[in-house]
């Protein structure tokens, strides 16, 4: 059976001090005298004459020792014992108590620790192994959660390829039974003048919609955000706004354009250019004619403001989803397919800014807040 630590030391130690006894008590033996030395005394009697004796020194010694033998030995067996205990008790306990912990920390307790009051190498030791410990917890929990962001990434693609797949569904069936219909001459559909053009337009919704889903399958592969140079967000809003100023004018809306101050930002310049697009293209598409629509930079913030009917916040709560499309006004027939704000929250959560779409304080329009 093997010995547990604590036994061993205190065996050892006492083994150890024990010999000491033995040897000590047996070099005192051999020290002792060995010729005989007669040692005379003399004394004056009661009568008033001189006495003389002899005394033998060797048998005097030989005599004391032995008789003080039993004493000492014992007296030494007990003092080794208590120390022997003491020693292995001031040794051992720091380990045991760091066995106990390191049983606890094999069991991934994450409030294990070892508390060890000295400062010596087992000192060293116990807070060598509590951060090595604590990294351990650190990395292990990092990783829990990579891992929960990797399971969350991959459902909301799972997601997203079962929804594209049902959005794809209804155009490609809407356009085969019409093509069928036409090819077999039924009814209205023999009349191709009328038909052709409804299919090339089922055709073009297609090819956006499956424009937009790559486009998505790009932005979640690209795991590149860094940016080497700073970007002037003054001169973004500027080249970005042009083209959407005139789609404006056309649809008799108000495009207006306010910057107090530049922003100088370290981010993938493509990258904030579509949000940006889609941002402004959802402004543009749910203004009405003779509204206002007013880009403005202001302190660390970027604001895209539309006079528009606010979305009630039953369906603002959604808005944010693929293909998700408000009955009440956005629609496929608007060109809207429930993608643009969808791809501008993929990017601005790629790129780590906050934002915000809510309704205007006077409840008469949206407004999209970036945060820099």
């Amino acid at each position: 059976m093997k010995l547990k630590i604590f036994p061993k030391v205190f065996l050892f130690t006492f083994s150890m001090m024990l010999m000491i006894t033995l040897f000590a008590h047996g070099l005192i033996f051999y020290i002792a005298p060995t010729q005989n030395m007669l040692i005379t005394s003399n004394y004056v009697t009661n009568a008033g004459a001189f006495s003389y004796s002899e005394i033998d020194m060797q048998q005097l010694i030989t005599n004391t020792i032995l008789r003080s033998f039993p004493i000492s030995f014992l007296g030494c067996i007990v003092i080794s014992l208590i120390f022997s205990f003491l020693f292995s008790m001031r040794l051992t306990a720091p380990i045991l108590s760091i066995a106990r912990t390191v049983k606890e920390m094999t069991e991934l307790n994450a409030d294990a620790e070892i508390k060890i009051d000295r400062a010596d190498e087992i000192k060293i030791l116990a807070d060598n192994i509590n951060q090595l410990y604590h990294s351990l917890i650190s990395t292990i929990q990092h990783l829990e959660i990579e891992k929960e962001n990797v399971s969350k990434a991959e459902q909301e693609k799972l997601d997203f390829l079962r929804m594209a797949s049902h959005e794809l569904k209804t155009p490609v069936t809407e356009l085969n039974a019409t093509l069928e219909n036409m090819i077999l001459g039924i009814g209205e559909y023999a009349d191709y003048g009328i038909y052709l053009p409804k299919c090339k337009e089922v055709v073009e919704q297609l090819g956006k919609m499956i424009k937009d889903i790559l486009s998505m399958s790009r932005l979640h592969l690209d795991g590149t955000n860094d940016c080497e140079n700073d970007i002037s967000l003054k001169k973004v809003i500027s080249e970005m706004c042009e083209p959407f100023k005139l789609i404006a004018e056309t649809k008799a809306i108000r495009f207006v354009v306010m910057v107090e101050n530049d922003i100088l930002l370290r981010i993938p310049e493509q990258l904030l250019k579509k949000a940006l697009s889609n941002i402004l293209l959802n402004a543009v598409n749910y203004t009405d004619a003779g509204k206002q629509i007013t880009v403005s930079i202001s302190k660390q913030s970027l604001s895209v403001a539309n006079e528009c009917i606010p979305i009630p916040p039953e369906h603002l709560k959604h808005i944010f989803e693929p293909f998700y499309r408000p009955d009440y006004s956005r629609n496929q027939d608007t060109g809207g397919n429930g993608f643009g704000l969808y791809i501008v929250d993929t990017i601005l959560k790629k790129l780590k800014l906050e934002y915000c779409f809510a309704p205007l304080s006077t409840n008469s329009g949206m407004i999209f807040t970036i945060q820099f």
